[in-house]
């Protein structure tokens, strides 16, 4: 071993001289390493790029991101936030975090000293890292100090921290995957949709081709490669909308999760997979019509006109296939929504995202049956509405059951996501709501002033806020997670007045007085973490510390375990405290006297706070109205993503009703013969759009709803049962949508229609 560096690094917060809107000090999140002067470089892997290190005292060296962000420079004195109230300090260097800014997270050093003092951690370390020396395998070292350490510590490679990380991130990345490749999906069908309507019209000029000596493979290879052409033309330009988009979509993520992204990578891989996907899906999507394009006769095409061959029949094997990929896809969705909190690897969230997409396909496949009955249903609805153009557009519509269903079935899929996850979304929060609302039996809330803080006071905070006169009791909760091997559970330490606070559900067989047996050493678990690991009253949980495992017996099974997701273990704060050195809480709850004076007991709290300004006091109502706040903000993103493949959906409108104008051109011009006038052939093409855009809608309303209750019900399985709520405003929003999707994607094609000469369009052959 060449060489060791101990450090001790706990969350913190920058508090700033200058005020926010709301007249508090502005508080930044920090992450702050205790470190020795001489192995301060190694025990962090920040490089320093001015001034020097911290030796003794109260010196600062931070990180040059923050202190640029912060108008802070060498010798500026700071406040920092920490357990027991603020702690002035001096900055005395800059550092260079590598790779940047983390999500808008100041970085900081402090000697060793400091932070043990003012976490209360005398004489203890959180990590030590260590150098290898010349020649030293380091995994030969690792086992060195695997060996040496003994029970409850382990030796990790820095590379190994990476990838927990990203394993962490893997959710968040598949996700957006499978909106990508929604958004895919909905492009092959609009190829496919705009390449058949393409050969449907080109049917003469193929049957010349073929009357000339063009063969099958030649016709079909010539489809192909007009496809693969528009595939790279399409992919290089979705590569430059897209690079916008995603600058877009760091601004909004930045503000949805409060997680700031300095730096926008594009790989050259990523570009190269890019184009190399869209042109895959685009030949792959044009590989059918290019088949029938293949086996058009010479003799039948020459004597057709451009869509004669419109009426084809669809197969009548289309619905039994489309009810078998349906039957098999939901139930799936099911399964997977029901192990969403599982190990599951990535072939199984492949699979789940197959499954989705094969329900995708198979209603898809339903849709030329349902736009018959779909159309009749509209028709007196826009005949009312739009007079009798609407119901000859109803009419129209159902002339081509197959493109109209394809176009629809592309609307269909971004409006049943949007549903779907509003459904999701609104169901979980309207749990949670309800579970407060029964559960949460105080007055006042107080929690770490910036959202994405962790931030924690010790048992000061809490007993200054007792004492104050018209508080009746206050509870605080500190957690900890523990990891031994892969498992990792959530560890929270209670004391005895949470449950005269949080009103507590537990499984048959569970003591009334379970809470209480804590303090002798006892443990609580949540449901889900019962059921998976086969645990009940009576039995032992074992747990990793720094001291070794310990074992804690099982006195009770949580069934509204909210703030464990159902996989909590609650000890008391003293076994917490001393098996797992763990002391600071990140919420207090305060309950109030019956008959208090609650602006003076805000007013009390709020002095006590002045010595916190990282926390902010919150009454019941602000602290819920913050929740709701954050989660629909977050969601907003999500709104965001799946928006696009709507948007997308809009263009294959266009597309259909613009090869609908052209292949209606005689018809179009016997309609104006005969005294329509312009404005009612524009209204005719806009009302078709707005048939197709509201089948399409209406099933997306309909499967995304099913697609939702399966979301809820699967994921209410575990420890915290949700409530299906139906998502009413956002399914109207979404059946509404029709309308303004037809009508704005029926536009352009109802001005080209309009504006055609009778006597040409009679004429057109």
């Amino acid at each position: 071993m060449e060489s060791a560096a101990p450090r001790y690094a706990s969350s913190a917060s920058l508090i700033l001289d200058r005020e926010t809107e709301a007249g508090l000090p502005e508080v930044r999140s920090m992450r702050l390493f205790g470190v020795e002067p001489r192995s301060a470089e190694l025990a962090t892997g920040f490089e320093l790029t001015d001034g020097r290190f911290p030796k003794s005292g109260r010196e600062l060296t931070l990180d040059g991101a923050a202190a640029e962000g912060a108008g802070l420079k060498i010798g500026d004195e700071v406040t920092l936030g920490t357990p027991a109230g603020p702690r002035e300090a001096k900055v005395v260097g800059l550092l260079r975090i590598p790779g940047g800014s983390f999500g808008g997270l100041a970085f900081g050093m402090v000697p060793l000293p400091f932070v043990q003092d003012a976490f209360d951690k005398p004489d203890q370390i959180s990590g030590i890292a260590v150098e290898a020396g010349e020649g030293v395998p380091v995994g030969e070292l690792r086992e060195r100090l695997d060996r040496g350490l003994g029970e409850g510590l382990q030796a990790e490679r820095s590379e190994t921290r990476t990838q927990a990380v990203t394993g962490q991130l893997q959710g968040f990345r598949l996700a957006l995957l499978f909106f990508a490749g929604t958004a895919l999906f909905v492009g092959a069908f609009l190829v496919f949709n705009a390449l058949s309507m393409t050969v449907l019209e080109r049917t003469r000029e193929l049957g010349m081709l073929r009357a000339l000596g063009s063969t099958r493979a030649m016709i079909a290879r010539s489809v192909i490669l007009e496809a693969a052409l528009l595939g790279i033309f399409g992919s290089i330009l979705g590569v430059l909308f897209g690079y916008g988009m995603a600058k877009g979509l760091v601004y909004l993520f930045g503000r949805a999760f409060l997680f700031e992204i300095t730096t926008l990578i594009l790989s050259p891989f990523a570009l190269v997979s890019a184009v190399c996907v869209g042109v895959a899906v685009t030949v792959v999507a044009a590989l059918l019509p290019a088949l029938r394009a293949g086996r058009v006769s010479p003799v039948e095409a020459m004597r057709s006109r451009a869509g004669g061959g419109g009426r084809r029949r669809a197969s009548r094997l289309a619905p039994v296939i489309g009810l078998a990929l349906a039957g098999v896809g939901v139930p799936w969705i099911y399964y997977l929504a029901r192990n969403l909190s599982a190990d599951l690897d990535g072939l199984v969230y492949a699979s789940g995202i197959a499954g989705v997409i094969a329900a995708f396909l198979g209603v898809s496949l339903l849709i030329p049956v349902l736009v018959r009955p779909l159309a009749a249903l509209f028709s007196p609805i826009l005949r009312l509405l739009f007079g009798v153009e609407g119901r000859m557009a109803a009419a129209n519509a159902t002339r081509n059951r197959g493109r109209t269903a394809l176009t629809a079935s592309a609307l269909m899929v971004g409006i049943s996501l949007v549903v779907a996850f509003a459904a999701l979304g609104g169901s979980l929060l309207g749990s949670i709501r309800d579970y407060l609302d029964d559960s949460l039996g105080s007055d006042y809330v107080v929690q770490p002033t910036q959202q994405t803080s962790d931030a924690g006071f010790n048992a000061s905070l809490p007993e200054k806020v007792q004492a104050i006169e018209g508080v009746e009791s206050t509870t605080s909760i500190v957690s900890s997670f523990r990891r031994s091997g892969e498992k990792v559970d959530i560890v929270f330490g209670v004391d005895g007045n949470y449950p005269g606070i949080f009103r507590t559900d537990f499984a048959p067989g569970t003591p009334k007085d379970a809470f209480g047996t804590l303090d002798e050493g006892g443990a609580l678990i949540g449901k889900q973490l019962a059921e998976s690991r086969k645990l009940g009253v009576g039995d032992e949980i074992e747990l990793a510390g720094p001291r070794g495992k310990k074992k804690y017996p099982i006195e009770g099974v949580l069934e509204n375990d909210l703030i464990g997701g159902g996989s909590g273990v609650y000890l008391s704060k003293r076994a917490l405290a001393r098996d797992f050195n763990e002391t600071e809480s990140e919420f207090l709850a305060v309950k109030a006297e019956p008959g208090s004076d609650r602006e003076a007991l805000s007013d009390g709290i709020g002095r006590v706070l002045r010595d916190y300004p990282q926390f902010t006091l919150y009454s019941n109502a602000e602290w819920k109205a913050r929740i709701e706040g954050d989660f629909n903000r977050q969601y907003v993103f999500f709104y965001a993503i799946m928006g696009v493949s709507v948007a997308v959906s809009a263009f294959g409108v266009v597309n259909t009703l613009s090869m609908s104008v052209f292949e209606r051109t005689r018809e179009i011009g016997i309609l104006r013969a005969i005294g329509t006038t312009r404005l009612q052939v524009g209204r005719l093409i806009i009302d078709e759009g707005v048939v197709i855009s509201l089948i399409g809608c209406l099933v997306g309303v309909v499967l995304g709803s099913l697609l939702g209750y399966l979301f809820v019900q699967g994921s209410g399985a575990g420890g915290f049962e949700i409530e299906f709520y139906y998502p009413r405003l956002p399914a109207l929003a979404a059946l509404f949508s029709g309308l303004f999707i037809g009508v704005f994607a029926g536009l352009l094609p109802a001005r080209s229609a309009a504006r055609k000469a009778i006597v040409e369009a009679v004429g057109y052959e």
